[in-house]
């Protein structure tokens, strides 16, 4: 049993952070259903409604889906009765957007006054921004994410993936909202409206740099070094092999025992020198470090309990003994692709496990499926919509 088992959520969104956001409630037990617009009245990229695609089967599973145009009047009646069922509502339009369909919460909530109704938009509900449609980059950048990456006589670079952002901005603050929302009604009886802005929550984590500005007004620089950083004991290192490890040695006694494996002690007293120093040191460091290869250094510096990791490309990260001991990739049937492989979850509690039970669903897969059993539409009623477009 997971522990979010007898919840059910209503996804209403269409991108990565909502879709992500409900991955992660059914990854704890949740049903989640997602309502997709049928294709032919569908607006967002095909790749997010391709149940062939990546973006499709990476963000989809545990969940059903459903395709219902809520634009009909019908088919928003219907929706409203999968609300009057439902505990969780997730929807990721502008402002504004979904009062005009009639499907805002303050209407949502006549039909289920204990549904939680988490919006996650670029910029939240108010202020100067909420009407500005965005993705990743521009949130990125409005959250003062990409301010001091990249060199410091060019301009900021872009992380594409994995989105700071999108995937720590929008879905964790999301999750944990609505985990929190539904711990309160458990309380209270009362579910409650969750303002997510992405750009709040890229912002909330500059705990390191954001923190330093707002005590002493100290900005973030871009770095000089092309491995994005400017010291030698949190850097990235190249063996012998040609491939790449990280050192980070922030404790005095762990650069202390980096300095002695190298032969350097004589750098000891330098560990937070300036960088004029600490690029002497890097250069000193990266000529060892070329001497052997990595997974032999990934062994010395173990053994000197220096911090010390590899630096994984895909094919390094999802061959990795340890990430195939934690089993963060599983195996699963799928009808269009045959055997496919998906990430595991992250989640692992010993008395309610998280877990993949059941593959993304074909696109519309469960449409028949959830009206008829769960609101008890005939087959007849079911095929008339149908032809009416109502449903696919």
């Amino acid at each position: 049993m997971g522990p979010l088992e007898g919840i059910r959520v209503l996804d209403l969104s269409r991108y990565p952070p909502g879709r992500y956001c409900s991955m992660i409630m059914g990854d704890l037990g949740a049903e989640v259903i997602m309502v997709e617009a049928p294709k032919g009245i569908s607006e967002v990229f095909s790749m997010l409604v391709d149940d062939t695609a990546a973006l499709y089967i990476g963000q989809n599973r545990n969940k059903k889906c459903v395709a219902l145009n809520i634009k009909k009047d019908e088919g928003r009646d219907i929706f409203y009765r999968l609300v009057e069922k439902a505990d969780v509502m997730i929807e990721g339009n502008l402002p504004g957007v979904l009062k005009r369909r009639g499907l805002d919460y303050e209407t949502v909530r006549g039909f289920n006054p204990r549904l939680i109704y988490c919006a996650i938009t670029g910029y939240g509900q108010d202020g100067p921004y909420a009407q500005r449609s965005g993705h990743e980059i521009n949130f990125d950048g409005a959250a003062g994410l990409l301010c001091s990456i990249g060199y410091s006589d060019r301009p900021p670079t872009y992380l594409q993936s994995p989105s700071i952002a999108g995937s720590l901005g929008g879905t964790a603050q999301a999750a944990i909202a609505i985990i929190a929302a539904l711990f309160a009604r458990e309380k209270t009886g009362k579910g409650q409206y969750i303002d997510v802005s992405v750009t709040d929550g890229a912002l909330f984590y500059h705990w390191l740099d954001g923190a330093q500005y707002l005590l002493d007004g100290t900005l973030p620089e871009r770095v000089d070094s092309p491995t994005g950083s400017d010291v030698a004991w949190m850097n990235i290192y190249q063996a012998r092999d040609g491939k790449y490890f990280t050192v980070g040695c922030t404790e005095s006694f762990r650069w202390a025992s980096l300095c002695r494996l190298v032969g350097r002690e004589d750098f000891v007293p330098h560990h937070f020198s300036p960088v004029e120093k600490q690029k002497e040191i890097y250069q000193a460091f990266s000529q060892v470090f070329a001497t052997k290869d990595r997974d032999e250094w990934l062994r010395l510096l173990d053994e000197a309990d220096v911090t010390v990791g590899p630096v994984h490309d895909f094919e390094g990260l999802f061959s990795d003994p340890h990430y195939q001991d934690h089993k963060m990739v599983v195996e699963m049937d799928y009808p269009k692709l045959g055997k496919i492989k998906l990430l595991n979850t992250p989640f692992k509690l010993s008395e309610t496990p998280a877990e993949v039970r059941s593959r993304p669903p074909l696109w519309a897969e469960n449409t028949r499926e959830v009206l008829g059993t769960l609101l008890g539409f005939s087959e007849e009623e079911l095929d008339r919509m149908y032809r009416e477009k109502i449903i696919e």
